[in-house]
């Protein structure tokens, strides 16, 4: 039998993972979605052949949805996961994990005695790119330097634009993406952050922003995320005693240096990734098995949040706490 899934904040992503978890994971289909707007709701639901359900509340407790996606903004996480832990089903949890760090805090505990474990859907983790950066990491020997760009267009969702809506800007809704994967590629925490931050086309929170980073063994991480130009990129840089790395992750290759030799790879950054995050989800609620990304994962990564947006205000480095 087919894993139900229902979602809940079925905009511009959380269509994506209706068409996904229709079309492209065998042994998962989706049954009902959630909107706030009704109309376009409705519309949605209609298109695609599943149930449209004005609340929230009314998904998680339909006995026909399995399984729950929460893709609403972060302003809503706590709750929407909050219910859905306690209802026992499995959780699907787009990033951030929540707006803010002690609403963090108290989802994790809730996590730590829930039936089934909530999977945060920090997608970048499946892209392809990224898988391959891993592997090769060892070759660079022990990193000292590690540098992230993220560049996007600017927002055109009213919520990231309206301080009413949103609790954060681009260190929050963008930041947590290479805050990640800074975690991900090396195995390491951070443990202190100088942040700047600043508005350049957005009316309300930040659009762009730099941080220089430490890990807990020293390494040091450059940081930027900037939504306001109508050119798109994605780097990734690592300096190793015994080699260098350049990754695109947005459009695809790497380049690895050791000594006078270099290696090129061809690896696509554009196969989507929610296919697969879906289906490692499935895997994990049917085996039991411990998912890849979970509540301590998103707790760090909002830890560092946190710590980014009071080095702003202080003007100074900032510890991120353990």
């Amino acid at each position: 039998m087919d894993f139900r899934i229902g979602i809940i904040g079925a905009g511009a992503h959380g269509e994506r993972y209706v068409r996904h978890g229709l079309r492209d994971v065998p042994g998962l289909t989706v049954t009902a979605l959630c909107r706030r707007s009704e109309e376009p709701g409705r519309t949605l639901a209609a298109a695609h052949g599943v149930r449209y359900l004005r609340e929230a509340a009314e998904l998680i407790a339909d006995t026909a949805v399995d399984g729950v996606v929460v893709c609403t903004p972060p302003s809503s996480h706590f709750e929407l996961a909050a219910a859905v832990l306690a209802a026992g089903k499995p959780l699907l949890l787009e990033k951030p994990m929540c707006g803010t760090l002690p609403e963090a805090g108290q989802l994790a505990a809730r996590d730590a005695g829930a039936r089934h474990r909530l999977f945060l859907g920090q997608s970048l983790r499946w892209n392809p790119v990224i898988l391959k950066a891993r592997e090769l990491w060892p070759r660079l020997g022990r990193v000292h330097h590690v540098r992230l760009a993220q560049r996007l267009a600017p927002t055109t969702l009213d919520w990231q634009r309206d301080t009413a809506q949103t609790v954060g800007g681009s260190v929050l809704l963008t930041g947590v993406h290479i805050f990640d994967l800074t975690r991900f590629l090396t195995g390491r925490e951070f443990t202190a952050v100088d942040s700047w931050q600043t508005r350049v086309l957005n009316p309300a929170v930040e659009d762009f922003f730099l941080a220089r980073a430490a890990l807990d063994d020293g390494c040091r991480v450059s940081l930027e995320v900037s939504k306001y130009t109508q050119s798109r990129a994605a780097w990734l840089e690592a300096v190793g005693e015994d080699g260098q790395l350049w990754a695109d992750y947005l459009d695809g290759g790497l380049v690895l240096r050791c000594g006078r030799d270099e290696e090129r790879f061809a690896v696509s950054a554009t196969v989507p990734t929610l296919p697969l995050v879906l289906a490692d989800w499935l895997r994990c609620v049917r085996t039991g098995a411990t998912p890849p990304v979970g509540a301590h994962d998103g707790l760090a990564t909002l830890r560092m949040v946190e710590a980014c947006y009071r080095s702003s205000a202080s003007g100074k480095s900032e510890m991120v706490p353990a």
